[in-house]
């Protein structure tokens, strides 16, 4: 408190810096003076459901691609599983004679093989019998 007081003696209680008369009640007035006039606000146009919506359709729009686009680069990426341990059931029903099948969902027709083919094809009565052959040529 000491420092204080001698402080306050030696420069005085005064900091040199004093408002104008009548500055504050003036002020409000001053600066409204100042501003450019006031626009009057734009009439607010309603958005339609589909505008509001809008962003919403987009954003799963291309979530959908972009999950299309990973499971086509996924398909492509793996290699080709067929193989006589796991055939594809079309090929195995049609050597076993248990389905009456249509040409038309194989991959394949009859018409694509000559006769050659066609007799190997139907030489089999059973996938077993493939197998056996299939291992022994191979190895």
């Amino acid at each position: 408190m000491k420092q204080e007081e001698a402080l306050i003696n030696k420069y005085g209680k005064d900091s040199g810096l004093k408002v104008p008369e009548g500055y504050f009640s003036d002020l409000e007035a001053n600066i409204m003076a100042s501003l450019p006039p006031y626009k009057k606000a734009e009439k607010v146009v309603s958005l339609t459901g589909w505008q509001r919506v809008r962003p919403y359709v987009y954003l799963a729009a291309m979530f959908c691609g972009i999950w299309l686009m990973m499971k086509v680069f996924h398909t492509a990426t793996q290699p080709m599983n067929m193989s006589l341990d796991n055939p594809p059931a079309a090929l195995v029903e049609m050597i076993d004679g248990e389905m009456d099948y249509d040409m038309h969902y194989l991959p394949f027709s009859m018409m694509d093989f000559d006769n050659e083919d066609e007799d190997f094809i139907m030489s089999y009565d059973n996938i077993e019998d493939f197998k056996d052959d299939f291992y022994k040529v191979g190895g």
